[in-house]
């Protein structure tokens, strides 16, 4: 509301009680002490306070309006002209090798006369040298192909990737990842078991106990022996519902 309604509201002489409903409505807070002069002082001083801040702001045309402005081109680049290449295991059998260059190593691999390789090597518990690798697998790419999937050979391994060609029957590598490794392909079990004392607060270390257990005779299954293909399981399971 704005000052020219409440002061015409205040001269109809109102009775607190419609003066505290008023106040309220208005959002303005009152003590339970206010006397009626009190409250019809309060509400004057929000007319004013309201008049000055409604004469401070300015109303803009529709023009003015700021609008949304259109969607920005947000599509990743292809690259992004610097160099780095890096190894990522997706389980213990497979690595993802990514990389980027920048414009002057690109040329310069794309004008000689060798072809490009990416390699993936196995450095194990070596301090690796470029040469002294376990094994390697790699592959011919493009220079602009980006990434590369290796199957490795063995889980629990560390592995290293290269970008690079041949000369002379001699590997040079350009580009070199940091060390990546394997995850393994089965639970690592330890001698020492370390046991944890929630009442105490206290925890001790003893040698693992790695005994024998032997479990009962099991159930024969009413399926396959072996392991069955999809269409032996599907026909089991059809022939158990069924009853027949």
């Amino acid at each position: 509301m704005n000052n020219e309604e409440i002061q015409s509201f205040l001269s109809n002489d109102p009775t607190i009680q419609d003066l505290r409903r008023y106040a309220k409505m208005m959002g303005i807070n009152l003590k339970r002490t206010m006397r009626k002069k009190d409250i019809a002082r309060a509400l004057k001083k929000f007319a004013q306070k309201n008049n000055q801040y409604s004469s401070s702001v300015t109303v803009k045309s529709p023009s003015e309006i700021l609008r949304p402005s259109k969607p920005v081109d947000a599509r990743i680049p292809s690259s992004y002209s610097r160099d780095f290449v890096s190894i990522h295991p997706i389980n213990p059998y497979w690595v993802y090798v990514m990389w980027d260059l920048s414009e002057w190593t690109a040329r310069n691999l794309e004008n000689s006369s060798s072809k490009v390789l990416v390699r993936v090597s196995d450095i194990t518990n070596i301090i690796y040298d470029g040469k002294n690798a376990h094994r390697f697998r790699e592959a011919e790419i493009s220079v602009d192909a980006g990434n590369w999937y290796f199957q490795v050979d063995f889980p629990d391994a560390d592995y290293i990737a290269e970008i690079g060609y041949y000369i002379d029957g001699h590997f040079k590598s350009v580009l070199k990842s940091r060390i990546a490794r394997t995850p393994r392909n089965s639970p690592k079990f330890t001698d020492h078991e370390i046991w944890v004392d929630l009442k105490k607060g206290s925890r001790r270390e003893e040698k693992a106990s790695h005994e024998k257990f032997t479990f009962g005779k099991q159930a024969k299954s009413s399926g396959p022996s072996d392991n069955p293909s999809s269409d032996e399981f599907i026909k089991t399971i059809s022939k158990s519902k069924s009853g027949r």
